[in-house]
């Protein structure tokens, strides 16, 4: 049988309550860098992939901006591989060049053609 203790909602967003002073005040800390803290008794939430907390303290995620992504929980954005992109912001992870496409390296779409292949001028 394990007791429970309901703190209450004082602590500021980016911060979170983690236990109680003698005076049955919470004692607030900074958020973890890769997760969000909306303030209150509420505990750190891991960023979502596609997102980051790049310093400790923050009430809100971030998007990662296209042509990178993030694994959850982290704390900054990478470049998407060559090969793979990201077009939009928040993506959580690269999505492969259809073939015979390719990109570089935080490239935000497959601009050209894969070795030993050429685009063929239309008129």
């Amino acid at each position: 049988v394990g007791a429970s203790l309901e703190l209450p909602a004082a602590c500021e967003p980016g911060t979170y309550a983690n236990a109680t002073d003698d005076g049955g005040l919470p004692d607030c800390f900074d958020c973890p860098a890769g997760s969000s803290c909306g303030g209150g008794a509420a505990p750190p939430a891991e960023c979502s992939p596609g997102f980051v907390a790049a310093t400790p303290g923050l009430a809100k995620c971030e998007r990662c901006e296209p042509g990178t992504t993030s694994g959850a929980g982290s704390a900054s954005c990478s470049e998407c591989a060559a090969g793979t992109y990201t077009a939009n912001t928040g993506q959580g992870e690269c999505t492969r060049c259809p073939h015979p496409l390719s990109s570089g390296s935080g490239d935000i779409t497959c601009s050209f053609c894969k070795e030993g292949f050429y685009l063929q001028d239309a008129s």
